[in-house]
Parts: structure tokens; C-alpha cells; sequence
């Protein structure tokens, strides 16, 4: 293919290569709709809209195709209605479809645009008009959802959009008027051409709508009233809207019908001149005044803007059009003459720049006739109105009335348009609100932008626009202000884009502090975004400034998209220089370390420390003495920060090597008590404070900082008080804590610190009543050092051992104390194990080390933690054990393994552990137990369990710096898992079928199968799909050429394995329903997928001893989803041959008698299916007589009108009846305990049967 060169003028062709995937489709689109002349299926039209809607947020790529798509649509409508003849006789299915593509490339690229390309012959206007005239007519019933949209209202917009560019024809519009023949009449409307007249009326009906008919009503209407030939029309127009605008009988026109003339109105004022609507003004604006103080325009923003929209327009006619030669200019706006004229830079029109604070009020040209302008009384009004409009609680309508203020003032005289400045700065009072500070700012903007703002007002000003950068009002739990910083910012960007660095250069080195604070600190994105833009309109607008362009590349969009980074990457970067440093710390000191969001705070406290670096003495001087004294503050806020930010900088300054003063430690060291003795733990806020104290703790014990043995206490004291705490991130920052503050001061191993450290934590895990107690002394064994618990550190093992295990009552298992059991014992097998290795170890009389309690009592009892699965109100609560237990596998299997290291070993020798390395490391078999185990958890239901243990796995089997030899078929388990650490494990398309692969291995074939049957027969229908599709995958592609041995190919081929596995899986949940019935749905899923088929048959011995199993899982069962299932895999064993069959059937019609309807029914049904397919195999000749019987006995009836039947099916599959006893209750119990118990069983009625069945 022949490309384009660069020179190519081609561009249709390069924009539909790069950007526009389907424009041959769209071309091939219009060349077949042109070709049938429309005629062409609806759904094709359909796909080419969904095609188009994909531009919607681009539409400018669709732009240089359009001329291509439309005219020909186009000119395909008018060959329609030329062939037709006359209007009525056109079909408007077709047009319909038309005007549909058309209308929805209006809504992707804008009807200012798509209506460039529509035709515009003067002959097309009668017939456009009498086409719109039957659309109006027509009475179609369609729903407003778009999917089943007729293409009616789309039809009339496209018709209106192409009236309003027909209707600019250049010539009378009588001329081409054709009804002007038979008009006889000459009444007051004769100067209104019928055609106008039509048009009009058609226009005023769609007015009161509130779909996009009345914006392109609007549109039509306003450019046809400001033709020179239209003043009857529009004067007549403008007292139908006036009475429009006055009429309240029917609220729910009114609610539509008032803003489409509100916006008629302002369209004609956009578009017409002055000299035709001048003298419409007056009973306009009395309309409009009156309007904007009604109850319908406080109920409508939208009334509200089109109301601005039309005032300012409005006065707009009363000032006559002139450029105000005082406003303030940049040199040229040509780039090409300020590169031409480089010394001109900062030039502007003033008579004289020698003083910018002193304009001169006139220019060259201006008379002072000019300035003695003549102002109507009703401009100071509008201008009223404006200010009013900027105090707006809309955002659009502050945002018009911006722009209003900005184009009314280019009219004014400088004078006059000086007062309006400072009505605006007025907006900015403390007592304003935040709409009248944004709508200020909008103000601000569009005055700079145009060079309204003269530079005198700049030093006024600019103070006022870093109020508004900073601007954040607390009201109740949250704050407002975002959009006054952000247009704040936007007022800082027209700023350095309107003035000359002459002008800024002072007043951009106030701003631009500013700016770079709320681009780093402030809490939404788009404020951060906006100041960083405005910051880099600055840079590059005004000049070199000192490390501009670095700054610039560090505070760009995306690296200032997250807070984070903002707070903690870039303003790191940026407080490096020193024009900046000051403004950064004293926003987060003054302002976010008090901030009413709790994370905000804690994110300003770490910013803080982050800047230490650059100032150490600052911080020690400055920040910490107005921090200590806030730490007793009556704002929760203020005191929360305060507390956070001395720990944060205090622990920045020991990172700097930077010691306190004596003073400084000492008001450091008092904090806490002075805390506690106000008593700020206590009311609101307490939670929060207690987490803060803590970590200042944890600071201040990592500084050394030098503490008295009482306050000491009192710290030891409040740690203790935190760990009892039941939330969670308050005993995390406690363990923190105290594991720094038992470093820093308690480094004796006396009896009295072993007495008020493990003792007393060992003492409340024992037998605390407190579960919250309970979680923070497990946690806080895991924290203490290894002198600490080498006294009693057997009885520590124990102790976490036995708060692992369940204890069988609800009300005393508690799921976090065995969460945190597990880290702890984690934690303290690290501990003891490590100071064993390191040959720190004090060996006892009974030769018990840690290496042998870990492999022989720890992991035992976190394998038995993987099985922990207790459920309460919050759900599967044991899951958490169970991650907490993976984890604790992971560390302890890198704490076994790495005795194989042979530094370690040496160690070991020369502690007098010769046969440590043969007698202690982990085995084979624990490795098996290990994978085995997590790869159970890594095939169950719960997608965060999966992931964990998905994970887990890979670390294990990828460490490269603790070799994990003990793995078995580790090789085998690499290519299986990958080094792919990205994978997905919590998504089940991933990671089952290559977890399913672990079947391959006879050892993990019990771990991973009970772990599938779970997820296979889980209430998940998607994940059982899934999860079974990749076992059935796995088990019809099994490469059975590797098995060793004929026996073990034959035991592979006929899946007699896997039915002995699910037989060991059955056992092990022996009456647990949460297992038992998932694995007995599996073994039928598995039977109706065909893995147990006829083709691959069971061995007898192999079904029979399964059949056994499922039968023992029934004794006692009264669940009916168990029942059911156990229907369904009887049917497919009665499918196979042998004694397995005939017990099948046998207990298949046991259940013809159980005493459940359901039950009796389904098992009917699957008895009846059972005769279609193998009759003749199950009863010989008395198939027919079989389903005869079953067929016409009401199953699901009473129990006494089915005994018959039953017996009489008994001799026809010639079995042996059990007896009656059995099936039946037994008689001489009491009628009222057979009542009670009937009540009990919700399922042994019929109306359960009737409930399940849905009636």
C-alpha cells in the first residue's frame, strides 16, 4: 500500500488511519444507504449510532469525516421527499432513520458543527417546513428510554436544526412564500408570511418540551426573528412571551414552557443587532426582573442561568459596541510580531508605562466625550443583579454571571467599570459565603482575561486571591471550599497569561508560594491539578524563574494524581529550595496537621517528618515548640495532629543524628502524663488519641529520650490500657509501641520486668474474661524480646497454642484473639528460634529447643488452624485465622529450612546441637503437609483466601535465599505456579485449572480435592462452573502415559483414584454439612459430566464402598438439599452393573416412603427416567407395569394413599421390603410428641412442598 508523504494535503486520509477505527465502515455505510435510497435495515442503522456514541468524549475525531457521512445522508433525504411529490406521501420510517444518525452526530460533535454541512437551497424551505408539519402532527406512542426510542424527537431536531440555516436564506422570505398567493386578508398579521406564521406556532408548541426539541426551537426561532424582515414577528413574539412568561394556570407547562422562553429570549439577544431589539428591551427586563424574584426561578438553576443570560444581554443593547481603549493589553497578540519585536516585550496601550500603578483613563483615541458615557439606570440594575448572581448556590449560574460581569464592564467607561471591580472584591468578606468567594474568583477571571483588571488593582487583589487558595470552611463532618481553591487557581492561570512579567514578577513571587502549597497538600485532585497548572502557566508565561522548569517536571498531572505522592514524593522535592521551604511547612503547621479528616492528619505528619532533613534546627526550635503546647488542646483536631506530629519529627530528627536539647526532651517526656491527667483518653476522640499517644511513644523510645522510672511507669501503663483496647489499629500501635519502649528501657531480664511483662500477658490470655484483653496479650507476646521470654518460654508456646484452638462454645471463641494467637506464636517462634541459631540459647535439662517444639507442636497446631472455619453474624470469621495461619506456615517453613545454610549449622555445632541438622529440619513430609495445605486453601470459595494462599505458594517455591528443598516435586510445582508474580490467584479463571494440576501428585490429591468439592458445590454458581469445568478439563485430558505401571495406568483410566479420594474427602467431613453436601454435589456433577461413564466404569469394590459412604452420610439426615443430591448420584449408580446397582435402586425406593413430600416426588421422578432409559436391565419385562405405577401415583400426597404403590414397585424391581417399622413411626408414641415433631420438621408437610415449588 502507497502511503501518504508528509507534504500529502490528504488529511481526511491520515485522521481516518490514525484515529477513526471504523470510518471505512461508516463510509461503506453511507454508500449502501445512499445506494437504496434509505432504504436500508433498522439494525444496521442501530450498529452505526453505537458505533458514533464511542467519540462521544472526542468528537472532534470525527470531525473531518463528517461532510462525508451527512451530505450524502442529506441528499438522500431530499431525493425522498422529491420523489415522493407531495409531503403526506413520504415515508417517515425512512426519514426517521435518517434524521436518527444525524441526530446522534449532533449530540457526539455539537449541532454547531454537523449543521455547517447541511444543505441550504432557498427551495428546500417550504418542504422542510411541511415535513416538520406532519412530524408535529403525528401522534406516536413511545417510551423514553432511548433503546426503544421511534426516532420521532430525533426526526424534529434535525428538521429544526435544518430550518435554522434554511431560514438565512438572502432573500424576503415572502418571496418564497408560495401560500402569499391565496392570502387575501389584510389583518394586522399580514406583514408575517404564512410560512413564518407556521414556523412560529410549530416553535411556540415545542417550547413547552422538555427534550431537545426546545433547544433547537430556540435556535430556529432566534435566527429567524433578528432578519432585517422579521420586526412584526418578533415584536409579536415578544408579547406572546411576556403573557407566556405571566401565565401560572398550569404548573406543569409552566415548569418547561418558562425556561424555553427565558432561552428564545436570550438567543435572539445573542444573535440580533441593536438597532432592531433595542426598543424590545424595556417589557423585557420588566419580565425578567420580576421572574428572577419568583418561586419558580428559586426552584430552577437553569431558570436562574438563562435569566443572567438574558439581563446581561439585555444591557448589552443599551451600550452602544466599543472596544474600551483603557482596558489593559500585552503587546501584541501576534506571536509572530512578538518574536519580531523582542524589546516590546511587556508593551501595552497605555499613553505612558513608565508608572503601571498610575493609568492614565484615556488612550490615544478616546474623546472625553467618551468617557462622560450616558448610562441607563437599568445598567446599574443588571449589574445588580450580576453581583447577585455570583452569590448564586449554582455553580452555572456564578459561572454566567461571571461572564455576564465581564462583558458588561468592556462597555463601561473606566470610571464606572473600576466600581464594578471593587462591588466584586467585595464578594470576598469573611462574612460572605463560599458562592459569593467562588463566584468572586469566576469574576476575577474573566475581568483579567479580558484586561478589565488594571494593573493598579493587582496589588488588591492578588492578597485576596491566596485567601481564596486557601480557602477550606469546616461545617459539621466535612468541609467546603473545593471549588473556591479551584477557581482560585484558575484566577492565578488568566493572571499569568494576562499580564507582563513586568507587572507579575512581584506579585507572582507571592502567588507562586501559594500555589505550589495547595498543588502538594491540598486534599482533592483537581485542586492539586489546577494550582500545579496555573504554577506551570506561570513559568512559562513569565519568565526564568529559579528552578521553574524542575519544579514543573516534578508537580506535573500524574504525580500529583494521588495524595500520597503529592504529600510525602513531590513536595520533598520541592521543599529542597529554599524560596519554597517556609510557605510548605507552615501550610502543613498551621493548617493540615489540624485538618478535620483523621488519614489527612496522619498523612501531614509523616509529610512534616519528610522535610526534617532539609532544617533540623527549625524543626526543634520552631515546629515542636508550637506543636507541644497544641497537644493539649481543646480541639480534638488540633491536639490529634499535634500529638502525630512530635512523634513524626521527633523520630525524623534521631534519622538526622540530631540531638534535643535537655528542655526539649524534657517537655517531650511529659506529653503522655500531661495527656492522661487532662483526661483526653475519655470522651470524643478518645480512640483516635489513644493510637497517637502511642505512636509517640514508640518515637520517643526510639529517640532515647531520657525518662524518670515513675513516668516510665505511666507509659508502661498506657501501653498495657491500649493492648486491652478492642479496636484493632489501636492495639497494632500498642504492640509498636511497646516493642520499642521494652528496647529502649526495659533491657533487664529481672523477675520484676518478667512479672509486669510476659507473666502478666501470659496470665491474661489464660483467663481473662476480656476477649479485647485476650487479643492484645497475644499480640503483645509476639512483641517481646528473646531475655524476656527464655524464663517462661515453653509456657508461652503453650498458652498461644491453646488460644489457637477452638474450644467448641460460640461465646467463648473469639476470631481476633486467634488471629492474633497466630501472629504472636509466630512472632515468638521467630524469636526463640533465632536466638537458638545464633547460638544465644541457654539449653535445659530436658533438651527441649525451640527448632524441635516449632517443627513438632507449632506447625501441628497452625496446620490444625488451616481447618478452622467457624462462622458468626459477620460471616466466615475463620477465614481470617486461616490467613493469618498461611502466613505463619510461610515464616516458620523459612525458619526451619534455613538451618540448612551451613553458617547456621556451625552455629548450631558450637551451641552443642550436633544432630540438629539431621533431627530438626523439615522433612518431606511436613513439606507435603505444607504445600498440601495451602493449596487446599488456594481452590476454596472465598476469593482473598485464594489469593493469600496463591501467593504463598509462589514465595515458597521461588525463594532464593532460603532454599525450600523439603517441597516434594518442586520442579514439578514451579512450571505449574510460574514466577509470574502478577497472577491473579483470586480470580478462578486463573488460578483453577493450574491448581487442579496438583492431582497429578498422589500426596496432594486429598488436600486439593477436599478444597474443589467446596467451590464446585458451593452456593457460587459461577465459581462452581468455573472451578468444575477446569477439574472435567483436567481429568478428560490426563496424560496417561505417564503413569509407571499397567495397573496404575488402569487404576488412572478408569478414575478409580479419584472416586477413593472423594470417598477419604466424604469421611473426613462426616457430618459436617458445610462439606458433605458440596462433595456429594460434586460426585454427581462428576457422574453427569461423564467422568464416571460406562466408557471409564468404576470397579465394583471401588463403587461399593463409595455407595457405603453416601449411605452413612444419610443416617439421621433431615436436610433436603442433602437428600436431594443423594436422589441424584443413586440414579447414576444404578446405572452401573453389579451389586452396586441393585443397592441403589433399593435405596431409591426407601425414599418412595420418606417423609418428606419433596423428597418422594424427586425420587419418583428420577425412578421414572431410570425406566426410560434402562427399563428392561432394571425390571426385565415389567417396565411398562413400573412406569405405570409411578406415573400415576401422587407421590408428594399423603403418606397412607402411597403404600400400596410402593410395595407393589418393591415386587417389580423384585427387592426385598424392609420392614415396616422402619419406614414408619412408631406407633405407641404419644399423637401429641407425633405433632410436635411434625411442627419441628419444617419440610414434612405439603405446603413445604408447595412453598419450594413456588406457588
Amino acid at each position: 500500500m502507497d502511503h501518504p508523504s508528509e507534504d500529502d494535503d490528504s488529511l481526511d486520509v491520515r485522521l481516518a488511519r490514525s484515529f477513526v477505527q471504523e470510518a471505512r465502515i461508516l463510509s461503506e455505510f453511507v454508500c449502501r444507504v445512499k445506494e437504496a435510497n434509505g432504504e436500508v435495515n433498522a439494525l444496521e442503522f442501530k450498529k452505526m449510532q453505537t458505533i458514533i456514541v464511542k467519540y462521544q468524549e472526542q468528537g472532534q475525531l470525527l470531525e473531518p469525516h463528517l461532510e462525508g457521512i451527512i451530505s450524502p445522508l442529506m441528499e438522500t433525504l431530499q431525493n425522498r421527499v422529491v420523489e415522493a411529490g407531495n409531503v403526506m406521501d413520504v415515508d417517515l420510517s425512512v426519514v426517521k432513520k435518517l434524521c436518527s444518525i444525524v441526530h446522534t452526530l449532533m449530540t457526539v460533535c455539537g449541532y454547531k458543527t454537523v449543521v455547517k454541512f447541511f444543505p441550504h437551497q432557498a427551495c428546500d424551505l417550504e418542504v422542510t417546513v411541511s415535513l416538520l408539519e406532519r412530524c408535529h402532527q403525528e401522534v406516536t406512542v413511545s417510551s423514553i428510554l432511548k433503546e426503544e426510542s421511534t426516532g420521532d424527537w430525533e426526526t424534529k431536531c434535525t428538521l429544526l436544526l435544518w430550518l435554522s440555516i434554511l431560514v438565512l436564506i438572502p432573500f424576503d422570505m415572502a418571496s418564497v412564500d408560495t401560500a402569499l398567493a391565496d392570502c387575501s386578508d389584510s389583518s394586522s398579521k399580514s406583514n408575517i408570511p404564512p410560512l413564518v406564521q407556521k414556523i412560529i406556532n410549530i416553535c411556540k408548541d415545542y417550547l413547552q418540551s422538555p427534550g431537545p426539541v426546545r433547544e433547537m426551537s430556540g435556535v430556529l426561532l432566534s435566527r429567524l426573528l433578528t432578519r432585517p424582515d422579521m420586526r412584526a414577528a418578533l415584536k409579536d413574539f415578544v408579547e406572546w412571551s411576556r403573557e407566556a412568561l405571566r401565565r401560572t394556570e398550569d404548573e406543569a407547562i409552566k415548569i418547561f414552557l418558562i425556561p424555553g422562553v427565558v432561552g428564545v429570549l436570550a438567543a435572539i439577544y445573542k444573535v440580533g443587532g441593536r438597532d432592531m431589539l433595542l426598543d424590545t428591551t424595556l417589557p423585557v427586563w420588566q419580565v425578567a426582573s420580576q421572574l428572577a424574584t419568583s418561586s419558580a426561578a428559586n426552584r430552577s438553576p437553569l431558570l436562574r442561568k438563562l435569566l443572567i443570560k438574558l439581563m446581561q444581554r439585555v444591557s448589552l443593547m443599551h451600550l452602544p459596541p466599543r472596544i474600551a481603549t483603557w482596558r489593559y493589553t500585552q503587546s501584541s497578540r501576534s506571536l509572530a510580531q512578538n518574536l519580531a519585536a523582542p524589546t516590546l516585550k511587556g508593551e501595552n496601550l497605555f499613553e505612558s508605562d513608565k508608572d503601571l500603578n498610575h493609568v492614565q483613563p484615556y488612550g490615544e483615541n478616546e474623546s472625553p466625550e467618551e468617557e462622560e458615557l450616558d448610562v441607563p439606570e437599568i445598567i446599574e440594575e443588571v449589574i445588580e443583579q450580576l453581583l447577585t448572581g455570583l452569590r448564586d448556590k449554582d455553580t452555572v449560574v456564578r459561572w454566567s454571571a461571571a461572564k455576564g460581569v465581564g462583558l458588561v464592564t468592556g462597555r463601561l467607561t473606566l470610571t464606572l467599570a473600576d466600581e464594578v471591580v471593587g462591588s466584586v472584591l467585595e464578594l470576598f468578606r469573611p462574612i460572605e459565603g463560599d458562592g459569593a468567594w467562588h463566584g468572586g474568583c469566576l469574576a476575577l477571571a474573566e475581568l483579567a482575561r479580558r484586561g478589565l483588571l488594571l494593573p493598579a488593582r493587582l496589588s488588591a487583589v492578588v492578597p485576596v486571591i491566596i485567601k481564596a487558595l486557601h480557602y477550606d470552611v469546616r461545617k459539621g463532618p466535612h468541609s467546603v471550599g473545593s471549588h473556591v481553591r479551584d477557581a482560585a487557581a484558575y484566577v492565578s492561570w488568566a493572571f499569568a497569561r494576562a499580564y507582563s512579567f513586568d507587572l507579575m514578577r512581584d506579585h507572582f513571587k507571592q502567588l507562586a508560594p501559594a500555589l505550589l502549597t495547595v498543588a502538594c497538600y491540598d486534599r482533592e485532585v483537581n485542586c492539586r491539578r489546577a494550582a500545579a497548572a496555573a504554577f506551570q502557566e506561570g513559568v512559562g508565561r513569565q519568565g526564568d524563574f529559579e528552578h521553574g522548569i524542575d519544579i514543573v517536571n516534578a508537580a506535573d498531572y500524574f504525580s500529583l494524581g494521588t495524595r500520597s505522592h503529592a504529600y510525602c514524593t513531590v513536595s520533598v522535592y520541592i521543599a529542597q529550595f529554599e524560596d519554597y521551604r517556609l510557605s510548605l511547612i507552615d501550610e502543613i503547621l498551621n493548617v493540615k496537621i489540624s485538618h478535620w479528616e483523621k488519614s489527612l492528619r496522619e498523612l501531614a505528619a509523616e509529610a512534616l517528618s519528610l522535610l526534617v532533613k532539609y532544617d533540623p534546627q527549625y524543626f526543634e526550635s520552631h515546629v515542636l515548640e508550637t506543636l507541644v503546647p497544641w497537644t493539649l488542646s481543646g480541639d480534638l483536631c488540633q491536639r490529634h495532629g499535634a500529638t502525630l506530629g512530635i512523634a513524626e519529627v521527633i523520630r525524623a530528627l534521631h534519622d538526622c543524628s540530631f540531638r534535643l536539647t535537655a528542655e526539649t526532651e524534657k517537655r517531650v517526656a511529659g506529653i503522655v502524663p500531661a495527656i492522661e491527667k487532662a483526661r483526653l483518653y475519655r470522651g470524643k476522640g478518645g480512640e483516635i488519641m489513644r493510637a497517637a499517644v502511642s505512636r509517640l511513644i514508640e518515637c520517643t523510645a526510639i529517640l532515647g529520650v531520657p525518662i524518670p522510672p515513675k513516668i516510665q511507669k505511666v507509659l508502661h501503663d498506657s501501653i498495657d490500657e491500649n493492648l486491652k483496647h478492642p479496636n484493632g489499629d489501636i492495639q497494632s500501635c500498642a504492640v509498636a509501641a511497646l516493642k520499642a519502649f521494652i528496647k529502649g528501657y526495659l533491657l533487664s531480664e529481672s523477675a520484676p520486668t518478667i512479672a509486669r511483662t510476659t507473666s502478666k500477658y501470659l496470665q491474661i490470655l489464660k483467663g481473662d474474661a476480656n476477649p479485647a484483653a485476650q487479643r492484645g496479650a497475644a499480640l503483645a507476646l509476639g512483641a517481646l524480646p528473646y531475655y524476656l521470654l527464655e524464663p517462661v518460654w515453653k509456657d508461652a508456646v503453650d498458652v498461644l497454642c491453646a488460644a489457637i484452638r477452638l474450644k467448641g462454645n460460640p461465646a467463648d471463641d473469639d476470631a481476633e484473639t486467634r488471629v492474633n494467637a497466630v501472629r504472636g506464636l509466630t512472632s515468638v517462634s521467630e524469636t526463640l528460634c533465632y536466638a537458638e541459631i545464633k547460638h544465644v540459647w541457654k539449653p535445659s535439662d530436658n533438651c527441649t529447643t525451640p527448632l524441635r517444639v516449632v517443627r513438632d507442636q507449632v506447625m501441628k497446631v497452625l496446620f490444625h488452624a488451616l481447618d478452622d472455619y467457624a462462622i458468626d453474624n459477620r460471616g466466615d470469621v475463620g477465614s481470617w485465622v486461616r490467613e493469618a495461619a498461611m502466613e505463619g506456615i510461610e515464616r516458620c517453613t523459612y525458619l526451619l529450612c534455613g538451618i540448612r545454610d551451613p553458617s547456621i549449622q556451625t552455629s548450631a555445632h558450637m551451641n552443642g546441637s550436633e544432630n540438629l541438622s539431621n533431627d530438626v529440619i523439615l522433612s518431606e513430609a511436613m513439606g507435603l503437609q505444607v504445600v498440601g495445605g495451602l493449596a487446599k486453601q488456594a481452590v476454596e470459595k472465598i476469593d482473598r483466601v485464594r489469593d493469600v494462599a496463591g501467593r504463598t505458594l509462589q514465595r515458597l517455591l521461588f525463594n532464593s535465599e532460603i532454599p525450600t528443598a523439603c517441597i516434594p516435586h518442586k520442579e514439578e510445582l514451579r512450571e505449574i505456579f510460574s514466577n509470574d508474580f502478577t497472577l491473579n490467584w483470586a480470580a478462578p479463571a486463573i488460578s483453577f485449572p493450574r491448581l487442579v494440576q496438583l492431582l497429578k501428585f498422589p500426596g496432594f490429591r486429598s488436600f486439593v480435592l477436599s478444597g474443589l468439592v467446596i467451590a464446585i458445590g458451593g452456593l457460587a454458581d459461577s465459581l462452581g462452573k468455573v472451578s468444575g469445568s477446569a477439574l472435567v478439563d483436567f481429568l478428560n485430558g490426563l496424560d496417561q502415559s505417564k503413569t509407571e505401571s499397567r495397573s496404575e495406568e488402569d487404576f488412572c483410566r478408569n478414575f478409580d483414584w479419584l472416586a477413593v479420594e472423594l470417598g477419604r474427602v466424604l469421611v473426613r467431613y462426616a457430618g459436617n454439612d458445610r462439606g458433605a453436601i458440596p462433595t456429594l454435589k460434586t460426585i454427581d456433577i462428576l457422574f453427569g459430566r461423564g467422568i464416571f461413564s460406562a466408557s471409564k466404569p468404576l470397579s465394583e469394590q471401588t463403587a461399593v464402598d463409595l455407595l457405603t459412604l453416601i449411605r452413612q452420610e444419610l443416617r439421621g439426615c433431615k436436610d433436603v438439599a442433602k437428600l436431594l443430591a443423594v436422589i441424584s448420584i443413586l440414579s447414576h449408580f444404578a446405572s452401573l452393573e453389579g451389586l452396586v446397582r441393585s443397592q441403589s435402586v433399593e435405596q431409591l425406593l426407601n425414599f418412595l416412603f420418606h417423609r418428606y413430600p419433596k423428597v418422594r416426588k424427586v425420587c419418583a421422578e428420577q425412578l421414572y427416567l431410570l425406566l426410560l432409559q434402562m427399563g428392561e436391565q432394571l425390571v426385565g419385562d415389567s417396565a411398562e407395569a413400573a412406569l405405570e405405577v409411578i406415573g400415576e401415583t401422587c407421590w408428594d400426597g399423603p403418606i397412607d394413599g402411597i403404600t400400596a404403590d410402593r410395595d407393589q414397585l418393591y415386587g417389580l424391581f423384585r427387592v426385598e421390603p424392609p420392614p415396616r417399622q422402619l419406614l414408619l413411626p412408631s406407633k405407641s408414641r404419644n399423637a401429641r410428641q407425633l405433632l410436635a415433631s411434625t411442627l419441628k420438621d419444617e419440610n414434612e408437610s405439603y405446603s413445604a412442598l408447595v412453598d419450594a415449588a413456588g406457588y
